[in-house]
């Protein structure tokens, strides 16, 4: 082999090897060390995912704490408050109950802010080494993942940690159609598609997650009067009363049918003072409309185009559809009054009812 070569290989090799050592270990990980026993003592949970953290400590706590002793040996220790030397002394303590006693830390301060704990580094030397008596679990939770300090990212390389990011596709299918199987539904594939779109679980900067889908996914086999899973019924759960005037009040204005259009309006009005927050949806529908054209200029893909603008796709493609009718200059137009409109209704010019109703007739094409 040329020497060209056999640099080159090594240097891959080094590279898998640096980021196997520095790289967080994901959900899928965590599982198979868990089934092949190989869990460290001390272990740091972060990530996007508050759902999967939660079912990972409750699945250790489930191995190790008898049920009949969990208010002895389960022991949850509050980050802001505690202190290292708290946590190392719960963690040295034994059980005479249970297999091993179960520490669970719920966002220690200095994991993700800046505070001072004096006995913070021998904790990096303790979450490094085997415990006899017990398993030390560090829980970040989403809302402080994303600002881990240097010193999380040091226990983060001394303890087992695993990433509970945002599951992959086909984990979310799976996901969404254990549950629908367990309640004696069925899901097709389509529907299961359009359902995780209309979600927006995997917007940009998108605080649905788990939790709220699983909570989602047992409304809508609740509602489910037959045996299968329907598209309307998704949409009917999933999708708030403003946001579907919004889709609405848009298919009628593209249609060009002011009648059905003003009869929407009407009803947004009569519908609990909704004008306000219908008219601000009716805005963003519009600008992405805009940005739908531009994009399609530039030849992207619908699914790039959600993704590059951080929108829900089931969202982008409704306005991505209703863009077609409609030239650029003409959207600019609208938004521009829309703009105006509620300029005028912050500035008293307007009433807000009347605004909405001359907007559902001034936007057909």
């Amino acid at each position: 082999m040329p020497a060209g070569d056999i640099l080159q290989a090594f240097f891959f090799v080094w590279i898998s090897v640096f980021c196997s050592i520095i790289s967080p270990m994901a959900y899928k990980d965590f599982v198979n060390d868990k089934n092949k026993g190989i869990l460290k003592d001390v272990l740091l949970f972060y990530g996007a995912e508050d759902f999967l953290m939660n079912w990972a400590v409750e699945s250790i706590v489930s191995d190790y704490v008898d049920e009949a002793a969990r208010d002895i040996d389960l022991i949850h220790l509050e980050g802001e408050q505690v202190t290292a030397a708290d946590i190392m002394a719960q963690a040295r303590a034994y059980s005479m109950f249970s297999e091993r006693r179960v520490i669970v830390v719920r966002n220690y301060l200095p994991l993700f802010r800046k505070a001072a704990d004096t006995a913070a580094d021998e904790l990096l030397d303790f979450a490094s080494k085997p415990q006899d008596a017990s398993v030390v679990i560090f829980v970040v939770e989403s809302r402080y993942s994303p600002d881990l300090t240097s010193y999380g990212k040091k226990l983060v390389k001394a303890c087992g940690s695993y990433e509970f990011a945002r599951l992959e596709r086909a984990d979310l299918k799976n996901f969404i159609t254990k549950r629908v199987h367990k309640a004696g539904k069925m899901i097709a594939r389509r529907e299961l598609e359009h359902m995780i779109d209309v979600t927006g679980y995997y917007n940009k900067g998108s605080q649905y997650d788990l939790a709220q889908l699983e909570k989602d996914t047992d409304k809508i086999v609740r509602a489910c009067s037959g045996d299968a899973i329907n598209v309307q019924l998704i949409e009917e759960i999933l999708i708030g009363d403003s946001d579907r005037f919004v889709f609405g009040l848009v298919d009628a204005l593209v249609a060009g049918d002011r009648g059905k259009a003003l009869a929407i309006a009407e009803a947004i009005i009569r519908d609990e003072d909704g004008s306000m927050a219908v008219l601000a949806l009716l805005t963003k529908q519009f600008e992405i409309m805009y940005d739908a054209v531009e994009l399609n200029e530039k030849g992207y893909s619908i699914s790039q185009m959600a993704k590059k603008t951080g929108v829900n796709e089931f969202r982008f493609k409704r306005a991505f559809n209703a863009a077609g009718r409609y030239s650029k200059r003409r959207i600019g137009k609208i938004l521009t009054e829309l703009y105006n409109t509620d300029r005028d209704i912050k500035s008293g010019n307007i009433d807000k009812d009347v605004a909405l109703e001359l907007i559902a007739i001034s936007a057909c094409p």
